[in-house]
């Protein structure tokens, strides 16, 4: 079968596939590294939702008026975009940028490689333990090209599959930020807060779409985990 989106990897998380499909998402999974770090990864979200809300312990009282509140529009609730399982978890990985000015980051576009040892470390504070050959790409949330900085902060894995939004398309966007910060379009803060805060949402915004367009699900720029 296909990669399972992940509406149908919460799916099978909570146990609401029908029978046959469970089968074939168990089956998928048995074989495939990618999609079981999306499992985990969801998992592992919807579980540390769960315990933040036991945690609060907040009184039936509270918690209804607060309900009753919200659904009269008194009461703004924020909530986490839809798109959240493809973006870095921000408690890891907030971005980080340099002291370079637009005119710095436009001069060169600076290119670096990230060293094993610092890959490695990346992929275990997201607990992926047998990351994949080519299905990754550490990757920077503030790219080098946009002044990011070489630390930890600014590094996530992230897969090159499992939905819309991958390194692929976030690599086009990057580019595209880059061209608006040097021809005067885009402030270089700008770019630096819109990718770092929400890239998804940054893609949607600066390319006028709600999917990718067809020539950056393939666009290929930085080199894979190997």
């Amino acid at each position: 079968m296909q990669h399972p989106d992940d509406d149908i990897l919460v799916m099978f998380i909570d146990g609401e596939l029908d029978a046959q499909t469970a089968l074939d998402v168990g089956a998928h999974l048995g074989e495939c590294d990618v999609c079981t770090a999306r499992r985990k990864a969801l998992a592992d979200a919807s579980a540390a939702y769960s315990d933040s809300v036991r945690r609060r312990r907040w009184p039936y009282a509270v918690a209804a008026a607060a309900s009753v509140l919200a659904v009269a529009g008194l009461l703004f609730v924020p909530q986490r975009p839809v798109h959240a399982a493809y973006l870095p978890d921000a408690r890891l990985t907030p971005g980080a940028a340099s002291a370079l000015t637009a005119e710095q980051v436009c001069v060169v576009e600076r290119e670096t490689e990230i060293p094993e040892s610092l890959a490695r470390r990346v992929f275990a504070q997201y607990r992926i333990d047998r990351p994949a050959p080519r299905a990754y790409e550490v990757d920077y949330l503030i790219s080098p090209a946009l002044g990011g900085a070489d630390d930890i902060r600014n590094l996530w894995p992230q897969p090159y599959r499992g939905g819309y939004w991958t390194a692929n398309v976030k690599d086009a966007l990057e580019d595209h930020l880059r061209g608006l910060v040097c021809s005067g379009k885009l402030r270089l803060t700008d770019a630096q807060r819109d990718i770092a805060t929400d890239w998804v949402a940054a893609y949607r915004k600066h390319f006028k779409t709600d999917k990718p367009l067809p020539t950056h699900i393939a666009f290929l720029k930085d080199r894979p985990w190997e």
